[in-house]
């Protein structure tokens, strides 16, 4: 059988890189337990924030798109991910794991100044130009909702063949 792949926003799994030192306990944890259960290979993406900025507070997608250079730095590691990727997922469509509210990793909601408004992030945005993938967005708010949604998807793309731990 063939182990699936799946693109891991940065934050899940080093939730040191997140804008205004958010941390959200037994997150990261309560992910790997369930990927550790499954037959997967892990690519952990890198964080286009952090990279850019490192410690930062957090910011808008308005904010950030206003910060000189960053779309094009955006652009240059989403390509940066694409070569590295583009042979091991060859034939295969990954599963991204997206941030739910992130002004660069979002799939559905970001915030334009005080708003919630329907987008994607700048991020996201940039990988869908260079990859092909499916997602699902991971919610620090809900992370019980969110590990329900992402093995519900695994379940269904490689089948309820969980790996006994």
């Amino acid at each position: 059988m063939d182990n699936y792949f799946i693109f891991s926003s940065h934050c899940l799994l080093n939730q040191r890189v997140r804008a205004g030192n958010s941390y959200t306990p037994g997150a990261t944890q309560k992910f790997l337990t369930l990927l550790g259960r499954y037959p997967i290979y892990l690519y952990q993406l890198p964080c286009p924030e952090y990279t850019f900025l490192g410690d930062r507070e957090k910011k808008t997608q308005d904010q950030w798109e206003k910060i000189e250079g960053f779309k094009d730095f955006c652009k240059k590691l989403a390509l940066e991910v694409k070569k590295r990727c583009q042979e091991i997922t060859k034939g295969k469509t990954p599963l991204l794991i997206a941030i739910a509210r992130s002004p660069c990793c979002s799939a559905s909601l970001v915030y334009r100044g005080r708003s919630l408004v329907k987008g994607k992030g700048i991020w996201l945005q940039e990988l869908e130009k260079n990859l092909r993938f499916d997602i699902i967005e991971f919610d620090f708010k809900k992370v019980e909702d969110s590990i329900e949604k992402i093995k519900a998807f695994l379940n269904q793309k490689i089948g309820h063949i969980e790996i006994e731990t």
